[in-house]
């Protein structure tokens, strides 16, 4: 068996070493041109990461502050207190999310106890219209404003702006389909007005007190399902005998 030239060893030992010093100048070199820039770009990632900590955590307190605040607005009203009246039109004017437009409801419905029903109404339509809102709250000012309206308002313009919020399944069928049948009763249609009279009694997700009014209301229009009572006797079956408890 032929045996390595007696070099070899310290040549490869030799190469190895030239081989580490050149990739430690290459190291050095690259830490020299760059190593700044990456000081610099870790020091940024690392203030960027704390500012978004502190962001997320500032969020978490200003939506814990504004829950107490609109809370204690809210209390105030019912007290009849004025700040809390201010803070609401705080809430209303501002930009602050759910909070605001919860406060534009409630200055709305402030609106209508105090007998304002034009400015009660012009939120309602502003609510309804504002496309920011998710579908069912604007749903919700419309009919709400229907109902601040609802004496004055032909039985043909309430069936034109609620039949189709008033479909079984919807959000507010409940509320929409009470008013929309009253509107078909007014119009001498009774027959389009029971059926959705039993559809409110029906919906275990309605109201009790609104699934009963609806129920009342459709049995006295016919629009209930007949019941068939229990099958009664024939007459000319024999009498079934009394149980003496002998055997």
């Amino acid at each position: 068996m032929a045996r390595e030239p007696s070099g070899t060893a310290p040549e490869d030992a030799f190469i190895r070493e030239v081989d580490e010093e050149y990739r430690r100048d290459q190291l050095t070199g690259f830490w020299n041109r760059y190593g700044r820039w990456i000081v610099i770009a870790v020091g940024i990632g690392l203030v960027a990461l704390a500012g978004f900590l502190w962001w997320r955590e500032e969020q978490v307190r200003n939506v814990g502050v504004l829950s107490e605040e609109f809370s204690s607005a809210q209390q105030g009203l019912e007290l009849g207190n004025a700040k809390a009246v201010a803070d609401i039109e705080r809430f209303a004017a501002g930009n602050h999310g759910g909070y605001t437009t919860l406060a534009r409801f409630t200055k709305a419905s402030r609106a209508v106890e105090n007998g304002d029903n034009a400015a009660a109404l012009a939120e309602y339509q502003a609510l309804a219209a504002d496309t920011k809102l998710p579908q069912p709250l604007r749903d919700l000012a419309t009919i709400t404003a229907v109902r601040v309206e609802y004496d004055t308002l032909a039985p043909a313009e309430v069936v034109k702006r609620l039949k189709p919020l008033a479909q079984p399944g919807a959000p507010w069928f409940g509320v929409a389909g009470e008013m929309l049948a009253v509107a078909y009763m007014a119009e001498g249609k009774p027959e389009l007005a029971g059926p959705i009279f039993a559809a409110i009694s029906s919906d275990e997700t309605i109201a009790p007190s609104l699934r009963q009014r609806a129920q009342q209301l459709a049995a006295s229009l016919g629009s209930l399902p007949d019941v068939a009572p229990d099958a009664a006797p024939a007459a000319d079956a024999p009498a079934a005998e009394p149980t003496t408890g002998k055997n």
